[in-house]
């Protein structure tokens, strides 16, 4: 019975930061002169940088590496965002958590699902892209929703528990920030992974972020399915990763305010 309230409680905070979400993105969307255009702009300029320097200036020998790399930091970007929009997601939330009783997993989820939005519309583009440069869509591009998946709740528990952290350990957004700087470079974003030496190959092998990203260029690129072993081990540890954090705010939801008030 314990578990059936705590999954219903779950799911109605699920309910309200998606519903924050969209009210946040509508009124994100006002904030500037482009709009929503500017969630597409955003990464397009990231990845003109990063072409001009790993595909021009250091070369990277990739067979059709714009869309190789187009691939990368589309779905890249999209962890590294999330997970840097939620360090604060707690934290800045201080004269609320001190004035009212709300479960502070709302403000982290409500980020993720902003994320997401803003996700989901450079994905349909991106496959537009790709289906203008002439990629055929197959039916092997069904698995993309489930690999979106599996980041989607990684993404999430990771989100949840940096949110957790940082109102207890501030200094810890650094960290974090440069943790995520080494995971890029070892993601297999601007490389394949016959692109690096044979002895640090291994980071790639212990990144789940380099898997899924290996795994949609399967799909989008060399038609080929992802081993679904290795989808549903990625799935088992992000839904661990993700219980424990939720687990861990609920055991600290009512230290935040005494936390933030120091």
């Amino acid at each position: 019975m314990g578990f059936l309230r705590g999954e219903g409680h779950i799911w109605s905070n699920v309910q309200i930061s998606m519903e924050r979400a969209r009210l946040g993105l509508k009124s994100e969307s006002t904030r500037t002169r482009l709009g929503f255009v500017w969630w597409i702009l955003e990464p397009l300029i990231l990845l003109v940088i990063y072409y001009s320097v790993f595909g021009h200036l250091l070369r990277i020998q990739v067979e059709n590496f714009a869309v190789f790399l187009i691939i990368g930091v589309t779905f890249w970007t999209w962890f590294n965002k999330s997970v840097m929009n939620c360090t604060d997601a707690i934290y800045e939330k201080k004269h609320v958590l001190e004035h009212c009783k709300v479960d502070p997993l709302i403000f982290p989820l409500t980020s993720i699902f902003k994320d997401l939005a803003k996700e989901t519309l450079v994905v349909i583009l991106l496959l537009a892209l790709l289906c203008a440069i002439g990629f055929t869509p197959t039916w092997l591009w069904l698995y993309l929703p489930l690999i979106a998946l599996v980041q989607l709740i990684i993404t999430a528990g990771v989100g949840v528990l940096v949110a957790g952290l940082i109102p207890f350990m501030p200094d810890l957004r650094i960290l974090i920030s440069s943790a995520l700087q080494f995971m890029m470079f070892a993601s297999g974003v601007f490389y394949a992974k016959d692109n690096i030496p044979a002895e640090f190959r291994f980071l790639l092998d212990i990144n789940p972020l380099a898997s899924l990203i290996s795994m949609y260029r399967d799909v989008l690129m060399y038609g080929r399915a992802p081993a679904i072993p290795d989808l549903l081990i990625l799935l088992g540890g992000a839904s661990v990763v993700f219980v424990l954090a939720v687990l861990f705010l609920a055991r600290n939801k009512n230290s935040y305010a005494m936390a933030l008030s120091k």
